[in-house]
């Protein structure tokens, strides 16, 4: 009976040792901390650095109410890397789910494109959202939560 008590806990510690490893726990922060903690995905590093739940005054009156992020993107890997916005999706405390609707720059509004980035590149974009966001708010990219974040 002495020698089974040790044999069972090493069949149990290694079992343990090749269970497989869940995935990463989504961050929780507060929205002027999400700067200083990049998501990462795909060899991309997705910096947000500006996330607001509406601009109740835009200079086009079609993005005013709406929610805004600006977003840094940096390919850390040695190919290029592609990414969607539709991979990125905003859900409110009260549920309401918002999405890039617009890619925002110097000449004129798009509709957010996938993209690709070259090795060691970095680019900046803004976004506005599909609607207003009510926080706190749950980041996804693609099926995966990223982040719960706080006012």
């Amino acid at each position: 009976m002495r020698r089974t008590a040790p044999l069972v806990g090493l069949v149990l510690a290694a079992c343990l040792a090749f269970r497989p490893l869940s995935a990463q726990e989504a961050l929780k922060l507060k929205a002027n901390e999400l700067a200083t903690h990049p998501l990462q995905a795909n060899g991309l590093s997705i910096t947000i650095t500006g996330l607001n739940g509406h601009q109740l005054i835009a200079s086009i009156t079609k993005w005013a109410g709406r929610a805004h992020v600006k977003i840094t993107f940096e390919n850390k890997s040695s190919s290029f890397q592609t990414f969607s916005p539709s991979d990125l999706c905003f859900v409110g405390g009260d549920g309401v789910q918002a999405l890039p609707i617009y890619e925002i720059n110097k000449a004129d509004d798009t509709t957010p494109l996938t993209f690709r980035i070259a090795p060691a590149a970095r680019l900046s974009t803004e976004y506005v959202l599909t609607g207003r966001l009510n926080f706190p708010v749950k980041i996804y990219l693609g099926d995966r939560l990223v982040a719960q974040v706080t006012e």
